[in-house]
């Protein structure tokens, strides 16, 4: 099949973006501290816009669910700069940005290929043209097609931590795919499955991001854990250093505490929620047989009162699974979840509001 692109194919699968979809991706992309990832996400944003109102102008009948998103987790931006696991009726897609002027070979970040939670039915190559406010359809390739290739062509991952294509190997022809949206079953193309691995497993192995608490009672903190009282009023400093009874679990106060800390972390949730920023607590207190007692608070920044209505807050454990949860009212000051960990347990705290969600993944060594 012939896949060279003709200027009549470009122009016939360009849609224009409007203001709303730029203030989406500003939303997004202001989630991310550094500055290359925060790029990398807008473009990443606006390339989910696009392609969603592409699909809303040929193929309306086509039921789109972005929830689970990596764009929408801020924790993937480094490690996958695509979009992934967007879900267009029961297929898979996968979105990847390109420059505007490529040059024959296209970047597929090695996560959105070897991590089974990650890889897609489809891989759809985007070009963002920001001056333009115009978002193209440059091509896509099926997971199958992708498989074939990289074992007869032996692909090895590069310094960025991608597997470069040869552009030839994308269908050019956005109609196409189209088609096999529409009608295509996911048994058609055949995805891995899961290992038995838990999904932190494998989260770790691809990106090392485990926060170990261990470490914090050596005095050592990961970046962006904060004192305390760098990020709160002193009223809420004050009312913190409290180590309080939650309603899930209390606090153990039969035991003697042998060492004790806590550090906080800010999260903002951007432009439609009026730049709702929470900060959230990781307070930690050794126990006997070196249990950990943990408290996990979440308190609201930048001069506000109140936590934002409906914000939730979860712990998962290693599968993913929510164990313990609460969620906002209107008269919310703060949240707090009480729970003891043992050795070589590991866990997971979720911050969600509307559409936008955070998660953190602690250890504690054996």
């Amino acid at each position: 099949m012939n896949n060279v692109f003709t200027e009549n194919d470009l122009l016939l699968e360009a849609v224009e973006l409007e203001p709303e979809h730029f203030q989406q991706a500003a939303q997004i992309s202001n989630q991310i501290i550094d500055e290359s990832d925060k790029w990398q996400t807008y473009l990443n944003s606006l390339s989910l816009a696009g392609f969603e109102q592409w699909l809303k102008e040929r193929k309306p009948e086509l039921q789109v669910n972005k929830n689970k998103c990596s764009i929408l987790q801020p924790q993937y931006a480094r490690e996958i700069n695509a979009v992934c696991n967007l879900q267009v009726e029961e297929l898979t897609v996968c979105l990847i940005h390109i420059d505007a002027l490529h040059e024959g070979f296209v970047n597929l970040p090695k996560a959105a290929v070897d991590l089974p939670e990650f890889v897609a039915h489809f891989y759809v190559l985007i070009a963002v043209l920001e001056e333009q406010g115009e978002v193209r359809i440059d091509g896509f390739l099926t997971y199958d097609r992708l498989s074939n290739y990289r074992q007869s062509a032996n692909l090895q991952t590069s310094e960025n931590k991608s597997y470069q294509l040869p552009l030839s190997l994308f269908k050019s022809q956005a109609s196409q795919l189209l088609l096999y949206l529409s009608f295509v079953a996911p048994s058609a193309i055949p995805l891995p499955v899961s290992s038995e691995a838990s999904y932190v497993d494998t989260l770790n192995a691809a990106s090392q991001s485990l926060v170990n608490l261990s470490q914090w009672l050596n005095g050592a903190f990961d970046a962006g854990w904060q004192a305390v009282e760098n990020i709160l009023t002193p009223n809420q400093v004050s009312f913190a250093f409290r180590f309080r009874h939650g309603n899930s679990q209390k606090v153990d106060t039969s035991q003697d505490y042998l060492s004790n800390v806590k550090r906080g972390k800010l999260f903002k949730f951007g432009i439609e929620q009026s730049g709702e920023s929470v900060a959230l607590l990781i307070g930690l207190i050794t126990i006997e047989l070196r249990k950990i007692q943990v408290s996990v608070e979440l308190y609201p920044t930048k001069g506000q009162t109140y936590l934002p209505p409906d914000l939730q807050l979860m712990v998962i454990d290693e599968t993913g699974l929510s164990v313990m949860q609460a969620q906002t009212r209107n008269t919310n000051k703060d949240i707090l979840l009480n729970f003891k960990v043992n050795p070589g347990e590991q866990f997971g705290i979720k911050i969600t509001l509307d559409n936008i969600s955070f998660t953190e993944y602690f250890l504690v060594e054996n």
